[in-house]
């Protein structure tokens, strides 16, 4: 139990603020940029050729802001942001929009965990062997740079 009370428990509460501060820079930071993500989207599908008149540009703006979790004030993005951060949801790609982001990331995660697997073994094989010759050499030059 003192383990638990002097090491495990602030421990805890340590990543507990570190996520919660981490997740609410990510929601902070897009919205002090100058870009309008609605706005980027109208102007990436016009740029490609889409013809639109006003009046589906607003609906278009209406249905974006609704999709991206932009109407409200500040305080109830952040809520709504939670709620769909929660249930996973985390809304169309910006960049390769209408796509889901969730499915842009169970696309590339193979590739992720397999790059981690990789370097996760080269870099205990190399610091394994560079730690064997470095005791069995420790009285060398060489190896006293490591320490």
């Amino acid at each position: 139990m003192l383990f638990f009370k002097r090491y495990l428990l602030p421990r805890i509460i340590q990543f507990l603020v570190v996520v919660f501060v981490g997740i609410t820079v990510v929601f902070i930071v897009p919205r002090l940029t100058p870009v309008d993500p609605v706005q980027q989207v109208i102007s990436q599908m016009t740029s490609q050729g889409a013809f639109l008149d006003p009046a589906a540009v607003e609906a278009l703006r209406q249905s974006l802001t609704e999709m991206y979790g932009l109407e409200g004030g500040i305080f109830q993005q952040y809520v709504a942001f939670w709620g769909r951060l929660l249930h996973g949801d985390f809304g169309p790609s910006l960049f390769q929009f209408p796509v889901p982001v969730m499915e842009l990331i169970m696309d590339s995660l193979p590739w992720t965990a397999g790059l981690l697997l990789t370097t996760t073994i080269l870099s205990w094989l190399v610091g394994s062997i560079i730690g064997a010759l470095a005791g069995y050499f420790k009285n060398k030059a060489w190896a006293q740079t490591l320490d």
